[in-house]
């Protein structure tokens, strides 16, 4: 995503995923509370197509942007699923301002021969919980 690649990205991903951004700390009912994003795999293609047109004006000019993913733990699931844990941090630069965000993700991971495919994506942002800038990037 930090390369703009977000066909490649979007590839990655099962068509019975869930993409979950909390607006909160607790692990809340994303179908009875607010979410900063839950998305279906449907939804996630329609960000991608959006962000691909030319039409978010926040994406011109294309921000610069880099993250860090350190603490990576990873642990068995059922049959051909595996889940991972990270810590995250990721810098946005544009305009002459920079943006930095953290948190931790969950993935789920399904293995698709003769890799993984992600079918479930939680972000845990610090900041969940405070004011957002209009978020228009995939965190």
């Amino acid at each position: 995503m930090d390369e703009n690649r977000y066909r490649e990205w979007l590839a990655l991903w099962e068509k019975d995923a869930l993409y979950w951004v909390p607006c909160n700390d607790d692990d809340i009912d994303p179908t009875r509370q607010v979410s900063i994003i839950y998305d279906d795999w449907g939804r996630i293609e329609q960000r991608v197509e959006r962000l691909l047109s030319g039409s978010v004006l926040a994406q011109d000019p294309k921000p610069r942007m880099r993250r860090t993913v350190s603490n990576i733990e990873i642990e068995d699931g059922a049959g051909d699923e595996i889940a991972t844990r990270s810590n995250f941090t990721l810098v946005l630069a544009k305009g002459g301002t920079q943006q930095l965000w953290a948190g931790r993700t969950f993935h789920k991971l399904r293995r698709v021969p003769p890799s993984f495919k992600i079918f479930y994506k939680k972000v845990m942002l610090v900041n969940a919980d405070q004011e957002m800038p209009l978020l228009q990037f995939l965190i």
